[in-house]
């Protein structure tokens, strides 16, 4: 997920892993910002966190990116609008997959850009259902200063809360 604000925009490390790891040139700024103090690992413990870019070309080269979700258009939609562009993702990489199912071989070389195509829209799908799942509070991602959340979003429940055993007393009247 990406988000525009104040001449900035904020990537989350694992938008960031799956830029580096598609093959696109990547600006040296962007990715020395991210890969440049040596060994970066991107795992579930960090993937949501956010990469702050401020320069004017970083800023322009993450506009150009169409299979990363972009948080202030969707914040506001409500889960139906959101599961409807999800719908609309799938039935492109459906499209892109079976055109490229039907090509010949030597059509296929030619047209291998359909498979990085095909990737590209699967990884914004999965995107798109986090940002759903974090919208409903299944899923905590703290975004960064200044960045109001979604309407309608639902902080999630503490692992502590979730976990309570039935039997023990609730001793929290909230």
């Amino acid at each position: 997920m990406k988000i525009f604000k104040d001449d900035k925009v904020y990537v989350q490390l694992n938008d960031l892993a799956y830029l580096n790891s598609y093959g696109d040139e990547i600006p040296a700024s962007i990715f020395l910002k991210v890969f440049g103090g040596g060994i970066t690992i991107i795992n579930d413990s960090n993937r949501y966190e956010f990469v702050e870019f401020d320069e004017p070309s970083e800023i322009e080269f993450f506009k150009g990116i169409d299979w990363m979700v972009d948080y202030n258009s969707i914040k506001d939609l409500s889960d139906q609008e959101i599961m409807d562009m999800g719908e609309q993702i799938a039935i492109e990489q459906s499209d892109v997959v079976l055109k490229y199912n039907n090509m010949t071989i030597d059509e296929r070389r030619q047209n291998a850009n359909l498979i990085t195509r095909s990737d590209l829209l699967e990884f914004k799908f999965y995107s798109l259902r986090d940002v759903l799942w974090f919208i409903q509070g299944h899923l905590n991602i703290t975004l960064p200063d200044g960045v109001p959340y979604p309407e309608g979003y639902k902080k999630p429940k503490g692992l502590k809360k979730a976990f309570k055993r039935k039997n023990q007393k609730n001793t929290d009247k909230a």
